[in-house]
């Protein structure tokens, strides 16, 4: 589909959350929630080869792309971030919708669809590698100076106005998302476009909320991490690539690779060659299934049905 971009913000109690949509906005919703430090610049490329009879809305989280951060001072929660669905859901006042999500967004959509289970109709996760994760008694201590402890010892860092934060040269920004996230220098761009701003004196200075590095991911064991996640009954695509998976990012949750799993019957996963952000880089691998998906719900992958 081409591409027509509209974009404006909405109001939440802490203050405003930036909407990207594309397509017409009588069709059938899909909410499109980016990963963490991110935007929603991220989905173009997908979006773009997807299905017209749809209609796409990205949300930017709290304190990512245009969105406005939570206020100062609180170190927030996963669980904080969720309540930004719930305001954006409820703006739109829709009764069903489709979810589409990479990374961290994946796991905001695991609880919503827990919190609010007759709302989602079908669920796309892209790399979903969950960071509610899984923890052992062991692992308590770790956790907590990790996150609480780190937040207050390091509270001006963490709390520091965007103005006085560290500045770069613009190539030097790109060059360094080049090789953190294997991107191209066209997505480099567009991602760096929406968290950016020029400070007047050839550099640039960063404007995502650096408490993002740090949020607090509330930790479950492996039992009830797969007792949650495989008996959520909505039908569920999972696009898993063989990078991360090599990585080891999904030992702790092999049932992400184990459609057997889930009681309902209703999950499939698929693996791609790739990075983590591949739904950025080479998003024409991705997009038959998130297609035969959107318009056949698991029928279509089953089937291998031809769009």
């Amino acid at each position: 589909m081409s591409l027509v971009e509209n974009e404006w913000f909405i109001q939440a109690p802490w203050g405003k959350i930036c909407i990207v949509a594309w397509g017409d906005c009588m069709d059938p919703p899909v909410l499109v929630c980016h990963g963490n430090i991110d935007s929603a610049a991220s989905f173009r490329p997908l979006i773009s080869l997807l299905p017209k009879k749809f209609y796409y809305v990205g949300m930017e989280l709290p304190g990512n792309g245009k969105s406005d951060p939570f206020p100062p001072g609180v170190l927030f929660s996963s669980h904080d971030i969720l309540y930004s669905i719930v305001v954006v859901v409820r703006h739109f006042r829709w009764e069903k919708f489709i979810y589409l999500a990479h990374s961290f967004g994946s796991s905001l959509g695991k609880m919503y669809a827990m919190a609010f289970p007759d709302k989602l109709t079908k669920i796309i996760e892209l790399d979903p590698i969950t960071v509610n994760g899984v923890m052992d008694h062991e692992n308590y201590a770790k956790w907590y100076q990790r996150s609480y402890h780190e937040y207050v010892q390091n509270y001006k860092k963490y709390n520091l106005p965007k103005e006085y934060g560290p500045k770069y040269k613009h190539e030097e920004a790109v060059t360094k998302l080049i090789k953190n996230r294997h991107l191209t220098k066209e997505t480099a761009e567009a991602t760096l476009e929406r968290w950016s701003e020029p400070t007047g004196d050839g550099h640039i200075r960063f404007t995502f909320d650096q408490r993002l590095k740090i949020f607090v991911h509330y930790q479950i064991s492996e039992e009830l991490a797969k007792k949650l996640y495989t008996n959520i009954k909505i039908p569920t695509l999972a696009i898993l690539t063989d990078v991360s998976i090599d990585r080891g990012l999904f030992k702790t949750t092999p049932f992400f690779l184990d459609e057997k799993a889930y009681p309902a019957g209703n999950y499939r996963f698929r693996i791609v060659s790739g990075y983590h952000d591949v739904h950025v880089v080479k998003p024409e691998i991705l997009a038959p299934y998130v297609c035969n998906f959107l318009l056949y719900g698991l029928q279509g992958l089953d089937n291998n049905a031809k769009l």
